[in-house]
């Protein structure tokens, strides 16, 4: 029974070893740049255990969709504003706070940019990874529409019901742009300023819908 549990544990450790090495590789390279030989050399386990966990790469990129998933659901566990969620948004993409945007949080961003064109980097619309990465994206998308209604006084939710939606599209568009400047040739913004005019957008905003629920009031 502790031999069992032993190899168990065991297993369990090289899974999790062949998942942050994959981590750390996809967010360099992507889909197309990582191989299963470069992920068995970063974990320092052999090819054979690697492909004993995860019998393709594809299906290893799914597992790597789900467990990122996972951990964002447990970063953004208690209420987060828009203000937060923005701001945090805007400095893992632009790097000004690698300690704080996980990689976790970094390959969602980095599978986003890939499936702008449908393909995932390459893959067809039929393929489990890019029908992986539509379902995450769409349950993210869903929770930061509840997070934000949350966040929102009741009388302004109450007589905008769609706004919640709208402010998260937008802050997902700001941050998105940032994102493809930050990985283009000219790289010398100054992210914490522009996360802060973002935040200050944002809440100005929902501060003209707040006075203008009031007045109706």
């Amino acid at each position: 029974m502790a031999e069992r549990a032993s190899r168990q544990e065991r297993s369990g450790n090289s899974k999790e070893l062949i998942l942050k090495a994959a981590l750390r590789l996809a967010v360099e390279r992507g889909y197309a740049g990582t191989t299963m030989a470069d992920v068995s050399a970063a974990s320092g386990l052999p090819i054979g255990s690697v492909y004993w966990h995860f019998k393709s790469k594809e299906q290893l990129f799914v597992a790597l969709l789900e467990h990122s998933y996972e951990q964002w659901q447990k970063i953004y566990t208690d209420e987060v504003g828009l203000r937060a969620k923005v701001t945090r948004g805007i400095l893992g993409v632009g790097g000004a706070n690698p300690d704080e945007y996980t990689d976790e949080e970094a390959f969602l961003k980095v599978a986003q940019i890939l499936a702008l064109d449908k393909r995932l980097g390459g893959l067809g619309a039929d393929s489990p990874v890019t029908r992986a990465y539509i379902d995450v994206r769409e349950k993210m998308f869903q929770m930061n529409v509840r997070r934000v209604a949350a966040s929102l006084p009741p009388e302004v939710a109450a007589a905008h019901p769609g706004l919640a939606q709208q402010l998260t599209v937008l802050g997902l568009a700001i941050t998105d742009g940032l994102y493809v400047h930050a990985n283009s040739e000219a790289r010398h913004l100054d992210f914490v300023v522009y996360a802060e005019v973002a935040a200050r957008a944002l809440e100005a905003l929902v501060g003209q819908y707040t006075e203008s629920a009031g007045a109706a009031n």
